[in-house]
């Protein structure tokens, strides 16, 4: 790969962990030491960054300076066909999971579709380090939501939108199994309350 190209892809790539991690160009200059102008000038390819300036970008985004480099050779995924998103089933509760969207997806965000047995219940203890939202959208059925101690009921087409910096339940209550779609983007996550 010529330096021409490398750059793009570490451009690309860079803007890529930033945009994941929900950082705006003023908080990785901020976190990084490193210009918002030449970060900019370094995701649009329109200079060449040194080891020591992408090592500084890579420690802001919690990466490495191979991570960045290897990882920019290959360009992300733009198509997931059905039959080549990976699926998942929970030996405890059934609980079943299909990653819809490309793995490393460059708009960071990562779609997950749900099916969740009648009477099944899965819990996810809170994230301390590199948190994140989500939003929820029921397809069909019904679920009970439960964050920390507050509880949601959402039927078909509602949406909830909520982090996971608490602990966060599942628990479908009902005698029919439910469908949802989860909606997740990395380092976004501000919240304090639901």
């Amino acid at each position: 790969m010529d330096q021409q190209k490398l750059d793009r892809a570490i451009g690309r790539r860079l803007k890529t962990l930033r945009t994941q991690a929900g950082m705006t160009l003023n908080e990785l200059a901020g976190r990084s030491g490193v210009s918002r102008a030449m970060i900019g000038r370094v995701e649009r390819a329109q200079s060449s960054a040194t080891a020591a300036l992408l090592n500084r970008l890579c420690a802001a985004l919690d990466g490495t300076l191979s991570d960045v480099v290897a990882l920019a050779e290959k360009p992300p995924e733009r198509l997931m066909r059905l039959a080549d998103q990976p699926h998942w089933r929970d030996p405890d509760s059934g609980y079943r999971r299909r990653h819809a969207s490309p793995p490393d997806a460059a708009s960071g965000i990562e779609i997950i579709v749900v099916d969740l047995p009648a009477g099944a219940r899965v819990s996810y203890s809170p994230w301390g380090r590199n948190a994140f939202t989500q939003q929820l959208l029921m397809l069909e059925g019904a679920v009970c939501v439960h964050i920390d101690a507050k509880s949601v009921r959402l039927r078909d087409g509602d949406c909830l939108d909520f982090d996971v910096m608490r602990a966060v339940t599942f628990e479908n209550e009902t005698r029919q199994d439910a469908r949802y779609v989860i909606i997740t983007r990395r380092g976004t996550s501000s919240y304090g309350k639901m």
